[in-house]
């Protein structure tokens, strides 16, 4: 099959180009930043150029980070809209599919070697998998994983636009600050790039954590001060930054264990995108796993999951790629 495939963020788009060809396999990625770009056709354009592709495929999928209706997909975080007509016509394809980036990653799960996993939990996972896939990147999003007939379904859902629900007075603190802002908070808006410097403020602002001169000299012009943040607290050297980190840990913790139980039940859950592969040194706090599993009555089962990072940057095409071919042997 000549296949193909995207993972479409708010922030890079990734493309990648398979051919099964078993004499002459072939497979292609470029990562493009999408503020450089109008649109999402542009892009792919641009992509073809690049390697010379003629304009046939078997079958295209793209996942792309929001919801898809009708075969017609908006990026939650930038304004491109996708459809499945306009990508048809452009690209000569028998087959295509528009997929939610986080269903995409599901997909990808079960074909994933243990060297592209860090387990944080051991637990009693096997096969067939039944997992929630919860991702942080430019936002967070989630998809449930589970074995019908004879494949895989991943479900998807758009878990990061629920309500922020505190578990701490602190957390209480931090939720009506934020509501002095905003009408509706989301999960979102602290499980995310951008919440990472919510976080920092509400601590230096609220809660009177003081800021070094060093890191304030170091934000000053920063669009976004996020790496900046992580980095401090992965090497331990500003207490300010480790206080905003070690809350997002927490928050995140309580975050999947929420989500997990909204599918329950389960036997894995695997955590993806591009802000936990940075910050998967801090994930082996006890907080994180505590406030995963801190939900009452259900707290012995949430600890007797597989919990995982998924320790992979191509999780999104490669769950593309897999929905391609799966589509594909089922029409």
């Amino acid at each position: 099959m000549r296949i193909l495939a995207g993972d479409i963020g708010g922030t890079h788009a990734r493309l990648i180009y398979v051919d099964d060809d078993p004499q002459r396999p072939i497979r292609r990625i470029e990562r493009y930043a999408c503020a450089r770009y109008s649109g999402l056709i542009p892009v792919i354009e641009e992509f073809l150029a690049q390697q010379g592709l003629a304009k046939v495929f078997d079958a295209v999928c793209l996942a792309v980070a929001g919801p898809v209706f009708d075969g017609r997909a908006s990026i939650t975080n930038l304004p491109w809209e996708i459809s499945t007509g306009a990508l048809a016509a452009l690209l000569n394809a028998r087959s295509v599919f528009l997929i939610n980036d986080l269903a995409a990653v599901a997909h990808a799960v079960p074909g994933l070697p243990p060297e592209s996993l860090v387990v944080l939990q051991q637990g009693t996972a096997g096969a067939p998998l039944n997992a929630a896939v919860v991702g942080v990147g430019t936002g967070l999003g989630a998809a449930h994983l589970v074995w019908c007939d004879d494949r895989y379904l991943a479900f998807s859902s758009e878990a990061g636009h629920a309500g922020f629900a505190p578990a701490t007075a602190e957390q209480e603190r931090l939720l009506a600050w934020l509501h002095q802002q905003h009408v509706h908070v989301s999960v979102e808006m602290l499980l995310s790039g951008r919440g990472i410097f919510t976080l920092y403020r509400f601590y230096r602002d609220v809660l009177g954590e003081p800021e070094s001169d060093r890191l304030r000299e170091q934000m000053a012009g920063l669009e976004d001060p996020a790496p900046l943040i992580s980095r401090h607290a992965l090497a331990a050297d500003d207490p300010l930054c480790c206080r905003a980190l070690a809350s997002f840990v927490e928050i995140l913790g309580a975050v999947v264990g929420d989500v997990a139980l909204h599918y329950f039940p389960l036997n894995a859950i695997y955590l993806a995108g591009g802000v936990v592969t940075v910050l998967q040194p801090l994930l082996g706090d006890p907080r994180f796993l505590r406030a995963l599993c801190n939900k009452g009555p259900m707290q012995h089962y949430l600890e007797q999951l597989t919990v995982a990072l998924v320790n992979s940057g191509t999780a999104g095409l490669d769950g593309a790629v897999a929905y391609a071919r799966q589509q594909g042997g089922h029409e």
